[in-house]
């Protein structure tokens, strides 16, 4: 019996787990470009031994003049005369013939927007790759399969949300879950539908053994105490976004990566204190919108269910030791 065949996305995505991109300048892509005068053999060489580079950047002084869609320059390499007439020669004539359109998108823009504008290209080149421009001038070449497919897989993550919410509460119903456990679910679960390059659930400090360690928790009084963002976010008992870092004074980097630019945090509460907020950072101009800061706002009261249950359980194991081990 002959095997089926591997599907392409393992191509991409070798572990077969497509990761949520917070824009498209996290998704993989090509950094293939070549001068405007290169034969055309050498390009064709090049792209028959690397199958999943999608196309070449042609460049003029360093600039972007043109691009070669992979699958039609072989197509029209395989049409009547089409080596003899431009295997030889210079890859701008190739892409005079091909007549590909230059389009270029900003490597911040969201996966749903930058597939809605890739769409609305004429039907020609609706295929073609994208050029993706990153904020210090950098391009690169990103296939429009990739992108689909990852559009593809943000759609999946949002319709499977509801039974993501539902494992978590099954799990925080039981107040003796591992709450490692607990956490990993809650955190892997916001990052499918709340993408971030950097988390961290800022508590206030406690003795050793109240303590919760994870990879995601800090625990620091002075950055609650001291950063006046994290106060107003606290005071007001409200999630807050800042679409650019930059742009805000007040702003300093407490328990975030110094390339910051788009953040949201979110009040953690206790029994209507606050002990916490949840961090997410991320490190290109993608602003959070108001339907993420909601959906994190749901995550929060997880993060806040799970503290409250291991609470619980330190109280009932000190009130076993002390009923059971500490008494004569």
């Amino acid at each position: 019996m002959k095997n089926a065949s591997v599907p392409h996305y393992f191509n991409v995505f070798p572990t077969g787990s497509i990761p949520v991109p917070v824009c498209i300048g996290d998704l993989p892509m090509s950094e293939y470009s070549v001068s405007e005068y290169i034969r055309t053999e050498e390009v064709a060489s090049y792209m028959a031994s690397t199958p999943m580079v999608p196309g070449a950047i042609i460049l003029r002084n360093q600039k972007a003049i043109g691009i070669i869609p992979r699958h039609k320059m072989f197509e029209r390499l395989g049409r009547r005369y089409g080596v003899e007439l431009f295997l030889r020669k210079p890859i701008i004539d190739m892409a005079r013939e091909l007549q590909a359109e230059l389009f270029t998108l900003k490597s911040h823009l969201s996966v749903n927007l930058a597939v809605k504008l890739a769409l609305s290209r004429d039907q020609n080149h609706i295929y073609d790759p994208v050029v993706v421009e990153f904020e210090y001038g950098k391009l690169q070449l990103l296939d429009m399969y990739v992108l689909l497919l990852s559009q593809s897989q943000l759609s999946n993550n949002l319709s499977g949300v509801v039974s993501s919410l539902n494992n978590i509460e099954m799990m925080l119903a039981n107040v003796n879950a591992n709450p490692i456990n607990s956490l990993d679910l809650i955190m892997e679960s916001l990052s499918n539908v709340v993408p971030f390059h950097h988390a961290c659930i800022l508590l206030r400090s406690r003795t050793d053994s109240e303590m919760i360690t994870h990879k995601f928790i800090s625990y620091q009084n002075d950055p609650l105490d001291r950063n006046s963002v994290y106060k107003s976010v606290l005071s007001m008992n409200q999630p807050m976004v800042l679409e650019d870092v930059r742009m805000v004074p007040a702003w300093s980097n407490w328990d975030t990566p110094q390339d910051t630019r788009s953040w949201l945090g979110v009040p953690i509460t206790e029994t209507a204190s606050q002990v916490g907020l949840l961090s997410l950072s991320r490190s290109t101009f993608s602003p959070f919108t108001n339907h993420e800061k909601e959906i994190a706002l749901v995550f929060a009261r997880y993060i806040d269910k799970l503290l409250d249950n291991f609470a619980h359980q330190l109280a009932r194991r000190r009130h076993f030791e002390k009923k059971y081990i500490h008494e004569p």
